[in-house]
């Protein structure tokens, strides 16, 4: 009967102590969860931290690799920008020191310089003629590089590039004759009007830096870093005495490593990938990626139990956390769950309470058993989250204002980098100019940008693909290009060709930007143009109806790199003016969706003949505002009219 009883009393208790029964089930549940936990998390884990690893000492070599790349551009970039004087001086063979010199000046990374002549292309210099500049210490020392016992025509450097009339890079090696380092040359053709090269102009960069960044990627502490040249040899390796002088073939075949023949085969093929090594019982995971344009390719090793230490920590600790735990519960959920009861009307106050907008009083914890505890904690979650949202809102409020004050702050700056058209007038008597531009939204990629240098003015005008920031940061980029490039190229054609083909390097998000360049002889009213895509200019004045510039257009800037560019000319006389615009004036909408076009802009510069362009300007724009008839402007507008006052001609 006492047994019978105490069974009794046991089954009594457990169905009527709620923190009992919850604690036993939160124990059960709590042991399964754990063991499918574990073994879920371990494997997860291994595969987790294996990727995370791998993405790191990834991320290591890709960013090393990209600083190579960076160097290799700016050395391809100061060859591509230079050589265009070897053409303009060529007569003078002396003179080709000095471009050589400049290039080393203006560019510390590069250590030696070379214009290597094909044969006798000076008959007073002989066969051999290379002009070489190249660093001694802090002073750069020249020479003539070119001799029978240095035959640089048959020489990796010359020969691959003149063979395959392209750009190269050479493989490494030691230049005993000139800068006396372990270099790379990236050599340039050079070709005459007839497209025939008659020299290689190079640039040497020292491989040492390239080894230091390789020894220095370090996802882990003990690591296993190399870079291999076309041929296997070793660039950089964590053995010093092993660069330049063995080869990754060479070692496979000491150590009877097949499979490192095979990772090297792979690097060498210029392929990417990840690969399991494994050396004197140490098993490594391998990384490797080529370096773009040269042939060569660097590898990383990192050690097995580097990469899943962590999981083994992770392992144990879960255990150590779950008995901690485990005993934990047992003591505590008890005495937790019996203290969560409170009255059910006091959180109903607490909910009329919130439903007035009062959220700074805490829900009241309640003393009563399961709804109760989750009506109370939902209550709770419910004041916080409206706590929350507001506080948001509040926030997302600032952060809008903030927002467009620093649009207005830019919209400002981008206005205040364009020319003043004062500044014309200032300094040039026989030209009236005038020039306008309203963006769409704060930011635009509407630009234009002139300047006077020699008699001539320089203009442009152009409209960047899409609107608002990116617009206006590459709209920016084009007006201070534009200054750079003109100043130094005569012909439009030339300038619109070099403002291409920066603008084309690492186009990543494929922008583009119509454009019309012209340079205007102020004294013979002679304009010289280029066209990319953008719309044709208007001449009116001087008695003339207005008419479009019949002109060649060529595609715009930054869509094909090597676009050879055709351009143009016509004669201004007295009184004639020359409209450029932007597509926002045609494509401006009124109410029923109608665009302006360019017969009306045609019949409204009829009657303008004797205004100053300032007028037209200023009457164009109430022209389109009056033709939106209140509607929101839907594109950036950009207008430069240029007024020639006298040309000798006249």
């Amino acid at each position: 009967m006492k047994a019978g009883n105490k069974t009794k009393g046991i089954v009594g208790l457990f169905r009527s102590s709620f923190s009992l029964r919850l604690s036993l089930y939160i124990l059960l549940i709590t042991t399964f969860i754990f063991v499918i936990t574990l073994v879920v998390t371990y494997r997860t884990a291994s595969r987790h931290v294996q990727n995370e690893v791998v993405d790191h000492a990834q991320a290591s070599l890709d960013n090393t690799i990209l600083q190579i790349n960076t160097i290799l551009q700016d050395v391809e970039t100061a060859v591509e920008s230079i050589s265009p004087m070897i053409g303009e001086m060529v007569q003078n063979a002396d003179a080709m020191y000095d471009i050589t010199h400049q290039l080393l000046t203006n560019n510390p990374g590069i250590v030696g310089s070379a214009i290597a002549f094909a044969p006798n292309f000076y008959t007073d210099k002989g066969e051999y003629f290379a002009p070489y500049s190249y660093r001694q210490g802090e002073e750069i020392a020249c020479k003539q590089l070119g001799s029978e016992s240095y035959d640089y025509h048959n020489m990796e450097w010359y020969s691959v590039p003149y063979e395959s009339c392209a750009p190269y890079w050479s493989e490494p090696y030691y230049d005993i004759d000139g800068a006396e380092t372990f270099l790379a040359t990236y050599s340039y053709p050079i070709r005459n009007d007839s497209g025939e090269i008659y020299a290689i102009f190079t640039a040497d960069i020292s491989i040492e830096q390239f080894a230091e960044q390789v020894r220095a990627i370090k996802p882990f502490p003990d690591v296993y870093n190399f870079m291999l040249s076309r041929q296997g040899a070793f660039l950089a390796h964590s053995r010093f005495e092993a660069i330049f002088t063995e080869t990754i073939f060479e070692n496979a075949i000491r150590f009877n490593e097949p499979q490192l023949i095979d990772i090297a085969n792979r690097m060498i093929a210029m392929e990417r990938g990840v690969c399991v090594y494994e050396r004197n019982d140490t098993e490594y995971y391998v990384l490797y990626a080529p370096v773009a344009n040269t042939g060569w390719s660097i590898a990383v090793a990192c050690r097995y139990i580097d990469i899943f230490g962590g999981v083994y920590s992770l392992r144990d600790t879960i255990i150590a956390i779950f008995v901690i735990g485990t005993v934990l519960i047992v003591l505590l959920c008890h005495i937790t769950i019996r203290r969560l009861t409170r009255p059910l009307k006091r959180l109903t106050a607490a909910a009329a309470n919130i439903a007035t907008g009062n959220f700074d009083n805490n829900t009241p914890r309640v003393s009563g058993r399961d709804e109760m505890r989750q009506l109370r904690d939902a209550f709770e979650e419910m004041r916080l989250s409206l706590i929350n949202y507001i506080d948001e809102l509040r926030s997302t409020t600032a952060q809008k204002e903030r927002m467009a004050s620093e649009l207005r702050v830019a919209r400002d700056i981008q206005l205040g980098m364009l020319p003043k058209d004062k500044s014309i007038a200032q300094h040039v008597a026989s030209i009236e100019l005038a020039s306008h531009l309203v963006a769409a939204k704060e930011v635009g990629g509407d630009l234009y940008n002139y300047f006077v240098k020699d008699g001539k003015l320089y203009f442009i005008i152009g409209d960047v693909s899409g609107k608002g920031v990116p617009a206006a940061m590459l709209m920016a980029v084009i007006c201070r290009m534009f200054r750079t490039v003109a100043s130094a190229q005569a012909s439009p054609a030339d300038i619109m060709a070099m403002l291409n083909r920066v603008l084309a390097e690492n186009n990543e998000r494929n922008m583009f930007c119509t454009a019309f360049v012209g340079v205007l002889d102020i004294e013979e009213g002679t304009l010289n143009y280029a066209n990319a895509g953008h719309n044709h200019p208007i001449i009116f004045g001087n008695n003339i109806e207005p008419q479009a510039l019949n002109i060649e257009t060529n595609i715009a800037l930054g869509v094909i790199d090597d676009f050879d560019f055709v351009g143009g000319q016509y004669h201004l006389n007295q009184g004639s003016h020359i409209l450029l615009y932007t597509d926002g004036i045609t494509e401006a909408q009124n109410a029923c969706g109608k665009l302006y076009g360019e017969e009306r802009l045609l019949a409204f510069l009829a009657h303008r003949h004797e205004q100053q362009p300032c007028n037209v300007v200023n009457a164009l724009f109430e022209e389109i505002g009056n033709y939106g008839q209140g509607c929101e402007q839907s594109d950036d507008i950009a207008i430069l009219d240029i007024k020639l006052t006298y040309n000798k001609d006249e």
